[in-house]
Order: C-alpha cells, then structure tokens, then sequence
C-alpha cells in the first residue's frame, strides 16, 4: 500500500477542493486567491464555511471539531457576539487570506488575548463584513467557535435607496479603515490588494489608474499568464504618476504606453519595467520638445524593437543582447533601472530610427544593439 506524504495529502485535498468550484482560484500556502475564488458564489460573498474549508485544504483538519465550542463562555472581550455563519468576506475590501499565517497565530492562540475583529454590518444582506481580522476569525474557526467577538459598524435605513447609498459609504469606509490599520503595524498589505481594494472602495487614483488599465485592454493580476496581464503594481503608479507639464494631467503618458504594449507585443503580458520606461520616454520627450510624439512613432519603433529584439522581456534583458545587459556591460553595474531602459530606448531609436521623429535626451549613453 502507498503511503502519501504530508505534501502528496496537502496536494490532493485541494484537488479534491478545486472540483467543486467551476470558476478555478490559486491556493497554496502563502495565498488563497479569495478574489477569484469569490466569482464562483452569489454577490461574491465568501461564507465563511468556505474559505475554512479552503484553508483547511491547504493546513488539514484541526484538532477541535468546527462549531463545537460556544466561546462567549470563556473570558474574553466582548462587543457583539456574532454567529460564525453570519460573518462573511466582501474581498473589495480583504487582502487574500494566508494559511502560513493562520497556522503562526495558531500556534499562539490564547482565548484572553484575542483581537477583536472589526466589520461593517452589510445593511442589504445583513452579514457582518470584516475588514480587519479575517485571520483571526478563521483561527477562531478553526478552534470550533460557534460566535465571534465583532466591532462593528451600521447606519440607519428608512428605505432600499437609503440601504444601497448606505452600503457604499460602509463599504468605502472598510476599506479606507482596513488600509489604514493594516499599513501600520500589522502583517503588511501587498500591492496587489492595495490597488484592488482601493479601486473596488473608490479611492480616486485608484479608480483612474484601473481605468486606463480597462480601457488599454489591460487587467491587473496577482501572477501573470495572459495577454495584457499587470503584475507590477507600483510601476504601473509610477509611470500613472509622471505628469504632463502643459496640462497637469497624469495618466497620459502609462495610457500610451500600454497601448504601445498591447499594439505591439499583443499575445505577451506587460513587464513592468518596459511599460515606465515607454512612458518616461513619452514624458521626456514632450517635456524637452514641446510635442507628444505621433502615433507614427510608435508604429516605427515597435516594428523596430521586434525586429531587433524579438518579445518584449528580450528588450529589457539581463544578457548583452538586451539593454539591462548592455547598461551593465557598459557601466559595470546598474542603479536605476527604468532610467536605464529608458535610455536604452531612446538610444535605440536614435540609432536606427528612419522617420527622423525627435525625442528627449537619454539620461544615460551607452552602447546598443
């Protein structure tokens, strides 16, 4: 008889998990993908039974069996005791949940020194949304409890309008909250999560960026695997950031870079340092000329770096053949990368560009292919 290790176990019980969502997610130790996981529920609301059965996919069954022990009989703060089943996740404003981390707080669970999660009371179902605390209520979970300790928030309703406009101003305020606290001094909130709760909460720049993301036929990923995936969030605000000097306006110029992107490399994701280092080239270039570059440029130049480099990762290569490569050959080292490639573009254009278009100087020279 084959005995399984510990992993091959792990391994199959997330299979076996897998096969009752149609709508797959990632789900491993460090993360389970709850955005994704929640397009598989109404309202794309994550009971809380699932995302324990999830996570004990990953960790195996604990020891206390669930729903077996009545907390609000041990000595512990106290708000509001809310029945486990009504404490939910809306992911707009929740980080994905890490079973490394449940099983870390886990192993130091003490009943008198719980922090109590924080929620907003959803006025439209009547669940109790956490923003904060979701790795504590799924220790909880895991320990048996049939209630969790909840702080939260309500507002008052006279009608179903009021109930929506209600639920927007909660669901802005969890999210502005979960920031805010997780930012500080708890496990760190990555970019990730940033950016999409910040959208999904209408935080301003936010929803600008994710905006032009859309409308470049972009979307915004944890990992990449598709076309016009985004996985490196804070260049995507950096070149967001750079500003056009006649206008004051940002986002032009990561607009025009994407749209170079999906325009010519449209099968490949869009690597995050090719993708400023193009809007910095349009930046520099409008700054010092007084002209945004035509769209003939980028028919020109993207022919050329196909032509020459082939995909797009090739351009920003660490060999000699991409300009990361021939930065380091040249200088002995790098610093600032995207200057570099920015550089590395203009010098490439500059080299055996036809059309004569002008661009900004390069900060940096150095030789390219």
């Amino acid at each position: 008889m084959t005995v399984l290790s510990n992993t091959q176990q792990r391994d199959q019980r997330i299979r076996d998990l897998l096969t009752k969502y149609p709508h797959k997610f990632d789900i491993d130790m460090a993360a389970i993908d709850l955005r994704e996981m929640a397009r598989n529920l109404p309202q794309e609301i994550i009971p809380s039974v699932s995302i324990t059965a999830a996570v004990n996919s990953v960790l195996g069954e604990p020891k206390v069996l669930r729903l077996s022990v009545d907390p609000r009989h041990l000595r512990i703060p106290k708000f509001a005791w809310v029945p486990m089943d009504d404490v939910s996740i809306n992911p707009i404003f929740q980080r994905d949940i890490s079973p490394s981390h449940v099983r870390a707080i886990e192993a130091k669970f003490q009943s008198d020194m719980i922090i109590v999660p924080c929620a907003i009371k959803d006025p439209i179902t009547g669940k109790y949304l956490l923003w904060d605390g979701n790795h504590t209520r799924q220790v909880c979970d895991r320990m048996g409890w049939t209630h969790l300790p909840v702080w939260y928030t309500e507002a008052d309703t006279d009608s179903f309008n009021d109930m929506v406009e209600a639920a927007k101003v909660l669901k802005r305020k969890a999210g502005e909250s979960f920031l805010v606290i997780n930012k500080t001094g708890k496990r760190p909130v990555d970019r990730y999560n940033e950016h999409m709760i910040s959208v999904e909460c209408d935080i301003h720049k936010s929803v600008m960026v994710q905006n032009i993301v859309n409308a470049n036929n972009c979307q915004v990923k944890r990992r990449g695997n598709n076309p016009g995936d985004i996985t490196h969030i804070a260049n995507l605000y950096n070149a967001y950031e750079l500003t056009q000097a006649s206008t004051g306006i940002q986002g032009i110029y990561l607009s025009r870079s994407l749209r170079f992107h999906r325009a010519t490399w449209p099968m490949e994701e869009i690597g995050g340092v090719m993708m400023l280092a193009m809007a910095r080239l349009y930046e520099i270039t409008e700054r010092s000329t007084g002209v945004l570059l035509p769209p003939e440029f980028d028919v020109e130049f993207g022919d050329m770096l196909k032509n020459l480099y082939g995909f797009s990762g090739a351009v920003y290569g660490d060999d000699n053949h991409g300009l990361k490569g021939a930065f380091i050959a040249h200088f002995g080292s790098i610093g600032n990368i995207p200057q570099a490639i920015t550089s590395g573009l203009i010098l490439t254009y500059l080299k055996h560009g036809t059309q004569g278009f002008k661009l900004g100087a390069p900060e940096d020279s150095f030789p390219v292919k």
